[in-house]
């Protein structure tokens, strides 16, 4: 355990110095790169995931549907997987 205070501008040396010795065990096992590779990979899919919703969210057909799905969920209508199907349904729709 390391204490340090910005306030008192105490223990930022000894806290920097424990990062870089975990890093360089980290990178001298070779895990350094594996979890970098593995985090540009997480990225991929968050980028997909982001654009998806984005292209689903700006559809045509789901910005006609989306306000009355909505109420319809809150009033409890529709469920919330019926929801999904529907909107997802309209965003396969040709615009």
């Amino acid at each position: 355990v390391l204490t340090m205070s910005a306030l008192e501008g105490t223990g930022l040396t000894e806290l920097w110095d424990t990062v870089l010795k975990h890093r360089d065990v980290l990178t001298a096992a070779g895990e350094f790169d594996a979890r970098r590779r593995a985090q540009l990979v997480d990225w991929t899919w968050s980028m997909v995931r982001d654009s998806v919703l984005d292209r689903v969210l700006n559809h045509p057909a789901v910005q006609q549907l989306r306000t009355d799905v909505e109420r319809q969920v809150r009033d409890g209508e529709i469920t919330p997987a019926l929801a999904a199907q529907r909107i997802l349904d309209a965003a396969d729709r040709r615009s």
